[in-house]
């Protein structure tokens, strides 16, 4: 991140917040890997049937896949060129332009307000 200059201090929070969800991704993954990756599970309910559901950790690694997808996106670190809002280190500001304020207009109302406030 250094090297592509889009890494700042204010960025640790967020890489601390990325390395959590990785973390339970990764838990959650394993553990549906260990059980051979079912897709569905059987489940009985009060009434006495028996459906098919989705499996909660396909569930919950769906759910963490996307929130790691959003914390790298977020970083910076996706292959998405959007244009947006984006945190990154470096300026938008080009070194060879010049910024100038935009003058102050004055309305009429604002003018008469002053005249009559000044009194």
């Amino acid at each position: 991140m250094r090297d592509a200059d889009i890494y700042t201090l204010t960025l640790d929070p967020l890489i601390e917040s990325y390395l959590d969800i990785f973390e339970i991704y990764q838990t959650m993954f394993i553990e549906w890997k260990d059980k051979g990756f079912p897709s569905t599970q059987r489940h009985t309910n009060k009434a006495g049937a028996t459906n098919n559901s989705k499996h909660p950790l396909a569930q919950q690694v769906e759910t963490w896949s996307d929130k790691k997808t959003k914390a790298l996106d977020l970083l910076g670190l996706t292959n998405k060129g959007k244009a947006g809002n984006q945190i990154t280190g470096g300026s938008s500001v080009r070194t060879d332009e010049e910024m100038k304020k935009p003058e102050s207009k004055v309305s009429q109302l604002d003018a008469h307000r002053k005249k009559w406030r000044q009194a």
